[in-house]
C-alpha cells in the first residue's frame, strides 16, 4: 500500500514538473519565486552572521525564507517582533 503511494506521489510531482516546464510564463514565474527565495535565505544568514540586532537570531526555516521572499523588509521586521513578543 505504501508503494502505491509513493508512485502516485512520484508520477503526479512529474507531471506537475512537466506542465509547469511546458509553459514560458510559468517557467519564469517559477525562476522568480526560486530567486526572490535565494535572497531572503542570503540576507537571513547574513543578518545570522554578523549579528545584525545582537539579541536576535533569527531561524532559517521555509516560513521565515517564505515570510521574508513576500513581504521583505516588513517580513524580517514581522519575524523580530514575532521573536521579541515570544521571548
Amino acid at each position: 500500500m505504501k508503494l502505491i503511494w509513493i508512485v502516485m506521489f512520484a508520477i503526479s510531482s512529474l507531471a506537475l514538473i512537466v506542465v509547469l516546464m511546458r509553459n514560458q510564463l510559468s517557467r519564469l514565474s517559477l525562476k522568480k519565486v526560486i530567486v526572490h527565495w535565494i535572497i531572503a535565505a542570503t540576507v537571513l544568514f547574513l543578518m545570522n552572521y554578523f549579528e545584525f540586532i545582537e539579541p536576535y537570531a533569527l531561524p532559517i526555516n521555509p516560513l521565515t525564507i517564505g515570510t521574508t521572499a513576500v513581504l521583505g523588509l516588513p517580513g524580517i521586521a514581522l519575524l523580530m517582533g514575532t521573536q521579541y513578543l515570544i521571548g
